[in-house]
């Protein structure tokens, strides 16, 4: 008997009958893949199907496939990550179907802040902690898998422990919207809770759900916690269990910034620049110093121009505009120059010493390496006066440092129709630097 083949007793199978290894074969042939000879009869040695090929037996092996998700299944899970308005879930188990390792790109389900309770929450650590287990619904598959834990009653948190001190949880219907409470500890809060929360599953359920108060609003003391203005990593008073439950928030976590002078997250607000909008005349503030020339726009212009409800005329006549106003801030803005082809010793004494004797000048500027502060090879002239430094530009083109000839032009603007917001700004090319943002009324 060939060693490591373990016969049992069992009925005998056929052709075209699942076997498994061990089980006595009720054929006549040649033992092939499979299938092995022990005493006169046939016995098979692995799982799969029995089947007859020219005489020979063999069992063709069956794996058993992947368990992959579906729209409607149920699953069960443990919240992996909060985010601003999603909760990450790692899929433990699909009910009823056999346990099995899920594909990695499906490992993973999204539940959105609206799928998580029937109620108004700013984020889902509201209603939800790490490492929480839940009951959910899979309502989308691609591009990413969503989950929802408020399609029915037995969707939701199935287990909780307490931030503070690790023990389980019990429901509690002490005081409202703090459905849940450590016995160890002072600790309460809330959960969007699964009927049989704290069991599993019950066909009845146990009615915990009710504790959710889906619908209902807030209480105010319950409102105090929420995470307003939209999640942060901070997300609540209580999601940083080791401040305690009563701290000051952070200044970089409060929404709405610090009073007049603060910004969203304690930053400083950014200056505001009186304009006007160069599609329609009216008056705007933009948070950017405006670049004659470039194009600005109001809100209402900003809808129309991205709705394409502005015709060429209009468009032609903020051209001319724009034209305009570039031309009478020639003079202020100077006349700037590109030098290449500049010696790495070259430094900015000599190059304005070399280009005042054309004219007097407003700026010279040595572009350096910001890690070695070296040189790169070119540099920036601007001259005070616009028809100075144009007129003088021929004689500067033959210019030469240390022997050698220099590259002399009229420095190009930046972006060309694109740049910071270009596109925004006005159709396709028609803007560039900061022209296009919107402005804020």
């Amino acid at each position: 008997m060939p060693l490591g083949v373990l016969v049992r007793m069992s009925s005998t199978v056929t052709e075209g009958e699942f076997v498994t290894p061990g089980d006595k074969i009720a054929l006549s042939g040649d033992a092939g893949s499979g299938v092995t000879e022990i005493d006169g009869g046939l016995i098979a040695t692995q799982i799969g199907v029995l089947s007859i090929t020219n005489g020979e037996i063999h069992v063709n092996p069956v794996t058993d496939g992947p368990r992959l998700p579906d729209v409607g299944d149920v699953v069960i899970g443990q919240v992996a990550r909060l985010q601003n308005k999603t909760a990450e879930v790692k899929i433990l188990h699909i009910e009823g179907k056999p346990n099995r390792d899920l594909p990695a790109e499906q490992l993973f389900g999204d539940i959105f802040v609206a799928e998580v309770v029937d109620r108004f929450l700013p984020a889902p650590g509201d209603a939800m902690r790490l490492r929480d287990f839940i009951r959910a619904e899979v309502i989308q598959i691609k591009p990413v898998m969503r989950l929802s834990t408020k399609q029915k009653p037995r969707y939701g948190v199935l287990h909780a422990t307490c931030p503070a001190c690790g023990e389980m949880v019990q429901p509690s219907d002490a005081v409202d919207d703090f459905n849940v409470a450590c016995t160890r500890c002072d600790y309460t809060g809330y959960r969007a809770l699964a009927d049989d929360f704290g069991h599993g599953f019950f066909e009845e359920g146990s009615g915990f759900d009710a504790l959710n108060r889906g619908g209902e609003r807030w209480s105010s003391k319950a409102e105090a916690r929420l995470s307003h203005d939209g999640s942060r990593p901070y997300l609540s008073v209580l999601a940083d269990y080791r401040r305690g439950e009563s701290h000051d928030i952070p200044k970089k976590f409060l929404g709405g910034g610090g009073g007049r002078d603060g910004g969203r997250g304690g930053r400083p607000r950014r200056e505001m620049h009186k304009t006007q909008c160069t599609l329609c005349g009216d008056k705007c503030e933009v948070p950017f110093q405006p670049t004659p020339g470039k194009p600005i726009r109001c809100r209402p212009c900003m809808e129309k121009i991205e709705g394409g409800d502005v015709d060429s005329d209009t468009l032609a006549k903020e051209r001319t505009v724009l034209i305009a106003a570039k031309e009478a801030a020639k003079e202020e803005l100077g006349f700037k120059l590109f030098i290449g082809g500049l010696p790495y010793e070259t430094n900015e004494e000599e190059l304005t010493a070399l280009f005042a004797e054309h004219g007097e000048l407003k700026e010279v500027h040595i572009a350096t390496d910001r890690e070695t502060g070296k040189s790169k090879g070119f540099a920036f002239v601007t001259f005070a006066n616009y028809s100075v430094g144009k007129d003088a530009l021929p004689k500067l083109k033959s210019l030469k440092i240390g022997g050698r000839k220099i590259t002399v032009q009229e420095a190009k603007e930046r972006g060309g129709g694109g740049g910071r917001g270009g596109n925004r700004g006005g159709g396709r090319g028609s803007s560039g630097g900061r022209g296009g943002r919107r402005d804020r009324r």
